[in-house]
């Protein structure tokens, strides 16, 4: 019954949608304008409605290239893989950043192989007495592994994870810490690949404008203005020094507290680094430097790239 619920809820949602811009097409005489923002509005709700992320960005996507294709399906669908989605993975930013998550990915298997993720968790469970310390320590390691955002997430939620499972802080919780110090952090850090990006952006509009200046300095003095990026670390820290959550986060930590049960029972994780997959059956002797000397060499490489490329 529910999903009979949800194909009818996604069929009527895209019914309304084509049906609106085909009449503001005949009585306005453009499909754009407003309408560009009904895309991005159908993939948001169809994600929370079917829970279903990549197919409601493939509808959202497939519901832009209708508009500019004259509403005609095949040549749509058509357009949708062979332009867009297939234009998107060649982009060179694109390709990049796929190419830097697998790479982390691979690295933060290799740490996991060598004992340096478990040598880590141990190092800092002797100073992390409970959940609080736990949840302060995966904090700092966020704002310590601050020169990328995606970096930050594939490098502190694996190293970090546990330590807070043995501490029973909930993977809702875990994932909101790492989330609330990667592009926060990363978005205000004095060099990052964000910053360089950011630079870059500034320096385009300044150059149409016919401004010239120290483009880095404009940056700086953005900072205190990056209410979002600030309120987020401010809150994170409030909340764990409290020990008060509110709504699903506070039904999941009582959850783990009282249970010892990380993960919902309807959780789905998309990975798992303590799988058979990654376990290596000889004797190994953790150390820290198996996972500090990679991270340290991912860091400084990083540096090195940034100053290469002039950002």
């Amino acid at each position: 019954m529910k999903t009979r619920f949800k194909i009818f809820g996604l069929v009527l949602m895209m019914l309304m949608f084509f049906t609106v811009t085909a009449f503001a097409a005949e009585e306005g005489g453009s499909p754009y304008g407003a309408l560009s923002l009904l895309p991005p509005l159908l993939a948001i709700a169809l994600a929370f409605l079917t829970k279903q992320v990549i197919l409601s960005l493939f509808l959202g996507i497939f519901s832009g290239v209708m508009m500019l294709n004259g509403y005609n399906p095949i040549i749509s669908y058509l357009r949708t893989l062979d332009t867009y989605i297939l234009g998107s993975l060649a982009d060179g930013w694109n390709a990049g950043i796929i190419i830097f998550t697998l790479a982390i990915g691979g690295m933060i298997g290799i740490i996991g192989k060598m004992g340096g993720t478990k040598a880590i968790a141990e190092a800092l469970a002797k100073k992390a007495q409970n959940a609080r310390s736990a949840q302060l320590a995966t904090t700092l390691m966020g704002i310590l592994v601050f020169f990328d955002d995606y970096a930050n997430t594939l490098i502190v939620g694996p190293t970090m994870r546990p330590l807070t499972d043995k501490m029973n802080v909930s993977r809702e919780k875990l994932s909101y810490i790492v989330d609330s110090t990667a592009a926060p952090v990363a978005g205000m850090a004095f060099i990052s690949t964000w910053i360089g990006y950011e630079i870059g952006l500034i320096a385009d509009v300044f150059t149409g404008m016919g401004i010239e200046g120290n483009f880095f300095m404009v940056f700086l003095n953005t900072i205190p203005y990056a209410f979002y990026n600030i309120f987020t670390l401010v809150l994170i820290y409030n909340l764990i020094l409290q020990g008060r959550d509110y709504g699903p986060m506070y039904d999941a930590e009582i959850r783990a507290r009282t249970t010892g049960k990380v993960l919902g029972d309807n959780a789905k994780p998309m990975s798992n680094l303590d799988t058979e997959e990654f376990a290596d059956h000889r004797e190994i002797k953790l150390q820290v430097s198996n996972a500090v000397v990679p991270i340290a060499v991912l860091i400084l490489a990083t540096f090195f790239g940034l100053w290469y490329n002039g950002w």
